[in-house]
C-alpha cells in the first residue's frame, strides 16, 4: 500500500553535502593556517632574526660543539 505523504525527494541532497563539506574544510583550514602563522611562525621568525644578530648559539663552541 502507498504511503500517503510522498517522501523527501533526494535531488540536491548531494550537491548541498559537497558544498558544505568544501566549504567547512577551507574555512577552517584558513583558520587554522592563520593560528599557526599568527603564534607560531612569528616567533620563530624573532627567534631566527636574534640568533643571526648574535652570531649563532651563544656560548657554544662552534668547532667541536661544546660549550665554553
Amino acid at each position: 500500500m502507498p504511503s500517503a505523504t510522498p517522501l523527501k525527494p533526494i535531488t540536491g541532497m548531494i550537491r548541498k553535502r559537497v558544498i558544505r563539506d568544501l566549504t567547512v574544510g577551507i574555512g577552517s583550514g584558513i583558520v587554522v593556517a592563520e593560528v599557526y602563522w599568527h603564534y607560531f611562525d612569528k616567533h620563530l621568525k624573532r627567534v631566527d632574526d636574534y640568533y643571526a644578530k648574535n652570531g649563532g648559539l651563544i656560548g657554544i663552541n662552534k668547532s667541536f660543539g661544546r660549550s665554553t
